[in-house]
């Protein structure tokens, strides 16, 4: 009978009901508790499926789920009568029965205020009732529950409650006799703070010892610190299961002890995918010894689709009075952006950190008082017309030269972002060019259209009520109006699943005539359905898909259905990255509207006069793109 209940699945997205549950009161003992029995994205277990099918059966209803809650997901050990494995916290019914005794039920969730929204309500596996019995470990916290799902209103007496509680019971007993050993082990470890795959210290007690450990060091000149980052963890651990993934862990923590045993050093397990050395200078790693991680047999045996991606990050600085949460911080802010650039060696990239952590501990206390003393400065970079090359706008980027050296755009920002000023830093922005707009504007020759500036701002700050107020604010003191802007929005993947309130923003930002572009969109995170809500003239499509364009012969076809589908939403599609103008042509061809990059202008200081600067900038981008030609 069970065999016969059809299957459903989740839907993909949509807007979250008005309530998501309270963490529990004992959160983090509770999560300690269920990772300690190891039983998060293990395989499917026959014991487990059948008492779902048999609980199926005895409540006659379509959907039975032994449900664990993890700190943002929902995962399900067995999932009767459902497809999906998992899915997020704050749509969870389970999150909220983690406060309940005994159980949670609805039996209506269309007339229930915290659900009637909620995605799973509204869509499928549409909910409508849903019970489920508390399942805790031997000490009484709760890790979720046993459920049952039906997608009409129901009641159950009292009987069936308890008896629903004696299934519970069963559930509850595996979990606890899950290799108690393992769990038992695990746990004591867990209390000690070691991790007991690597034998590192996890992050907490990383940070506790660091501080001591750096103070130890401060009068021994330079530290070194070395990280080695599992890139593809999620995907080995989804794929390949977690023994597998451990294994990687348990072998890499392996190659680093063999060349780092003095106990002096500090190591840890600063996050679930990467390990951290620090180390004197006079103990650091030279020359080729790095190559061991590429050319041990643990590596090379695996397949491609197996074997591990690491990215490891060294570099030597100078600790000054950060603390060792900050060091922490900016250390792996520094090894996310050696992504972008480090060289890759096999399944292997190495980024020397040195110059990148020095220049940021040494900015960190600079920043503030350069962005007070306007010490700062923009820069515009054309855009251009793909078929004419002729002017078609022009992006704002932030510049910053301190002791005759440039730092990058990126490096301000996170700089900024470390200091609690990256608002401060937008707003800045926004008024130096809005001061630059209205000079233009009211200098500029008669029948003469200015340009609007594109700003980049992401898409979580223009949620934000006080951004708005700020912009129409500063576009009233500088006696402007919306059409002279465009704004670069990114991060707009993370609006997928709700994207109700950036549409709702942009939607009211528009009234005033401002314009928008969806920036960096993609690879990772490509929506249709997203970009399509969105009211938007046009969409840079990310830098590492013109550049794919040099290894994957499929990368030509994939942007040429892109650019088809973005014109089919009367969207324009501009290619961000281009570093040479032989490649207009192509760019032309693939169906791009306009392009940007260092093969039609680098960014420069504008001029006072706008007649003057955008003759400029026009005379400049037929030779500035011959010379990138002959480079």
């Amino acid at each position: 009978m069970a065999d016969s209940i059809p299957k459903t699945t989740l839907a993909p997205g949509g807007r979250p009901g008005f309530r998501p549950a309270a963490p529990h009161p004992c959160e983090e003992e509770r999560l300690n508790s269920l990772h300690s029995l190891h039983v998060l994205d293990s395989d499917h277990e026959k014991r487990y499926d059948d008492l779902t099918r048999l609980v199926a059966d005895i409540f006659d209803v379509p959907i039975c789920l032994v449900s664990l809650v993890d700190e943002d997901r929902q995962w399900f050990k067995a999932h009767c009568g459902l497809d999906a494995r998992q899915t997020g916290r704050d749509l969870a019914f389970c999150a909220h029965a983690l406060h309940e005794e005994r159980f949670l039920v609805i039996n209506d969730a269309r007339q229930d205020e915290r659900f009637f929204d909620n995605a799973l309500v509204t869509g499928p596996p549409h909910v409508c009732f849903y019970a489920g019995a508390v399942l805790r470990d031997s000490s009484g916290l709760p890790l979720g529950t046993l459920c049952l799902i039906d997608h009409k209103p129901r009641q159950l007496d009292t009987a069936q409650l308890e008896r629903l509680e004696r299934c519970a019971l069963l559930v509850e007993n595996e979990l606890i006799q899950r290799d108690a050993l393992l769990a038992e082990r695990a746990r004591a470890t867990l209390q000690a703070n070691i991790d007991p795959i690597t034998g590192y210290s996890l992050r907490r007690r990383y940070l506790q010892r660091m501080t001591a450990w750096l103070q130890k060091r401060a009068s021994q000149g330079a530290l070194q610190v070395i990280l080695v980052k599992l890139q593809n963890a999620e995907r080995l651990r989804k794929q390949q299961g977690v023994d597998f993934y451990e294994g990687v862990l348990q072998s890499l923590s392996h190659q680093l002890n063999e060349n780092f045993d003095d106990e002096g050093l500090l190591k840890g397990r600063v996050s679930h995918d990467t390990l951290m050395i620090l180390l004197p200078r006079d103990q650091a790693l030279h020359g080729m010894r790095w190559h061991r991680f590429v050319e041990q047999p643990w590596l090379l045996h695996l397949s491609a689709n197996t074997r591990p991606d690491l990215l490891i990050g060294a570099g030597t600085f100078i600790s000054d009075d950060m603390s060792g949460a900050e060091l922490v911080d900016v250390v792996e802010e520094e090894l996310d952006c050696a992504s972008e650039w480090a060289p890759k060696d096999k399944s292997v990239q190495f980024a020397d950190l040195t110059d990148n952590l020095n220049l940021r501990l040494e900015m960190n206390n600079r920043f503030a008082q350069a962005l007070r003393d306007n010490e700062l400065c923009i820069h515009l970079q054309p855009i251009v017309s793909a078929g004419r090359r002729s002017l078609s706008g022009q992006e704002v980027l932030l510049r910053w030269q301190d002791k005759n050296r440039w730092i990058t755009p990126h490096q301000m920002l996170r700089i900024a972002r470390h200091a609690g000023l990256d608002e401060e830093l937008d707003i800045w922005v926004l008024r130096r060019s809005c001061a630059l707009l209205s000079h233009w504007v009211s200098t500029r020759a008669e029948g003469t259209t200015v340009l609007p500036l594109s700003l980049n701002v992401t898409a979580s700050r223009l949620v934000g009520a006080e951004y708005m107020d700020v912009l129409r604010r500063v576009l009233r003191l500088y006696r402007l109006k919306g059409d002279c802007l465009r704004l670069d929005i990114s991060g707009v993947e993370s609006f997928i699943a709700t994207p109700e309130p950036l549409v709702s923003a942009m939607k009211s930002l528009a009234n005033d005539g401002i314009s928008f572009c969806v920036d960096r969109f993609g690879p990772e995170h490509d929506s249709l359905r997203l970009l399509s809500m969105l009211p938007i003239a046009s969409v840079k499509l990310h830098p590492r898909w013109i550049s794919l364009l040099q290894t994957d012969t499929r990368q030509g076809r994939l942007l040429k259905a892109w650019t088809a589908a973005l014109h089919a939403l009367d969207i324009s599609a501009i290619a961000v990255g281009i570093e040479h103008s032989r490649h207009r042509q192509a760019m032309v061809d693939l169906g791009f509207d306009q392009l940007q990059g260092y093969a039609f202008g680098e960014p420069m200081a504008p001029d006072e006069d706008y007649g003057k600067w955008k003759a400029r900038v026009e005379s400049s981008l037929e030779p500035h793109a011959d010379k990138s030609a002959d480079t």
